[in-house]
């Protein structure tokens, strides 16, 4: 009979926690820049807003910090947090980024879809490159619509999408910030938001290279693609076919609540 183990001994184990504050303030500011409720250049007074969300100026520092590190917002010495302005040097930068980000994981889709086609697995494409392709038709369906707006949701999901399938966890918690700061960078242009009317062609064709494990023709496209996304924004092209939302054009910055007997500050 075995001895009886009074004890057992356990692999050291991180407790399980629930969301924070801080976390949830950090997920509101991330959605309100997406959506566009706060645009570049807008201030974040840490009264009001701390005030609003119903939770400490700390706990708001905190989450805001987050968003600095990962480049969404500015902080200016005496003068308070802002909403990051993208100037050229910086989308350059960033489509830079963005392109190691993409381009890495169009190949790891591809490479994985030519992989099932050899295992004679083929059947198991089509539901692979599901997600893309519903972003296609979101796209298709806004466009003919003429919201402008959801066409331009629903070609950063696809991008999303493309890194989710990726399988590369490193890879879908980069593009969680770079569809944000992709918004920001559209937002940004002084002609109104646009996206271009081209875009489900653009789509299509990206599904395609991928759909036949063609990662060459996938990581050409999204060059050609992003490049041309730098190249609008930054104003060194004449306008291109695009798509624009007029009421999108400008932004009177965001309503935050004004506390009693207390001026806006930051």
């Amino acid at each position: 009979m075995p001895p009886r183990q009074d004890s057992v001994r356990l692999p050291m184990m991180q407790p399980i926690r629930r969301p924070s504050i801080i976390d949830q303030a950090e997920l509101e500011l991330r959605n309100a820049i997406f959506v566009g409720d706060l645009r570049p250049g807008d201030t974040i007074p840490e009264v009001q807003v701390s005030k609003q969300m119903g939770i400490s100026r700390s706990s708001l520092r905190e989450a805001c910090q987050r968003l600095v590190r990962d480049g969404l917002l500015t902080q200016i010495p005496g003068r308070g947090l802002f909403v990051t302005t993208m100037d050229a040097g910086t989308l350059s930068d960033f489509i830079d980024y963005r392109l190691g980000i993409e381009m890495q994981a169009a190949t790891n889709v591809a490479e994985h879809v030519a992989a099932l086609r050899a295992d004679g697995d083929e059947e198991q494409i089509p539901a692979l490159l599901f997600p893309l392709r519903e972003c296609v038709e979101r796209t298709r369906r806004a466009l003919a619509a003429g919201e402008v707006i959801e066409a331009g949701n629903a070609d950063l999901d696809l991008h999303q999408r493309l890194a989710e399938i990726s399988r590369n966890r490193f890879l879908v918690t980069a593009m969680n910030t770079i569809v944000i700061l992709t918004r920001m960078g559209t937002f940004s242009d002084p002609r109104g938001y646009g996206v271009r009317a081209d875009l489900t062609d653009t789509h299509e064709q990206l599904v395609a290279a991928l759909e036949a494990g063609d990662a060459s023709t996938a990581r050409k496209l999204l060059r050609e693609s992003l490049r041309a996304l730098a190249a609008r924004l930054r104003g060194d092209v004449e306008e291109q076919d695009l798509v624009r939302d007029p009421d999108l054009l400008e932004s009177d910055g965001p309503e935050w609540t004004t506390l009693e007997g207390e001026s806006p500050a930051l």
